[in-house]
């Protein structure tokens, strides 16, 4: 009888762990920003950026060249805003570094791919980031972390928060956090800069709707 007892409390756990694995929110779609409902990058950060910020290069972190269809689009893309050539280009903003696509993005992709996701700013920057099972856990080996030109980028879901740590190549600390919201139906897309260039840690909050809806 406790056997029993035992193998139905173990299949019990099984199906709530089943459960919480089917609630993972779905992130993947077509994302158009909600301008109305979102702030003013420009604005925010007026006055905040140091009179002797510079635009930082992105590079591949680790040392050498990888020939990755990531490595090389993302190079391409940091190639562009150099030269001023992107989407979307604002001058002041491009001193933000890595952060300059999140907080400037009129539209994100985000796809399932290779056990995580493929998030594309603008249809130009394309990121992989992969969920760390174990939380916001660092191992000795790094292999949760993700390495390309954002830096080195820790994942992990907080409740059904997608949260991106990311390592900038200059110094400091990029933080994106994305939650499906519903009622309506849409992206909350929050990320906090910790960098130098700043006068104080900054955070932008920006709302995205699923392309096609009205």
């Amino acid at each position: 009888m406790a056997s029993r007892r035992l193998t139905l409390l173990a299949f019990l756990c099984g199906l709530g762990l089943a459960s919480q694995v089917d609630a993972t929110p779905t992130l993947s779609g077509a994302w158009m920003l909600d301008e109305k409902a979102s702030v003013d990058p420009d604005k925010l950060f007026k006055g905040r950026l140091g009179h002797d910020a510079y635009y930082p290069v992105p590079h591949i972190q680790g040392g050498g060249e990888r020939s990755t269809p990531y490595d090389m689009n993302q190079l391409a893309y940091w190639d562009s805003v150099r030269a001023g050539k992107e989407a979307h280009p604002s001058k002041n903003l491009r001193r933000l570094g890595i952060a300059y696509p999140m907080v400037t993005a009129q539209r994100l992709d985000i796809a399932d791919e290779l056990g995580g996701y493929r998030v594309t700013y603008d249809v130009e920057l394309p990121r992989m980031v992969r969920p760390n099972p174990n939380g916001k856990v660092f191992s000795a080996k790094g292999n949760e972390l993700v390495q390309d030109t954002f830096g080195f980028t820790l994942t992990y879901w907080d409740n059904d928060t997608l949260v991106n740590e990311a390592d900038a190549p200059d110094g400091g600390k990029v933080i994106e956090r994305l939650t499906i919201r519903e009622n309506p139906h849409q992206l909350e897309y929050v990320v906090r800069l910790e960098l130098r260039m700043l006068s104080e840690p900054v955070e932008v909050k920006r709302l995205f709707n699923a392309a096609g809806a009205r």
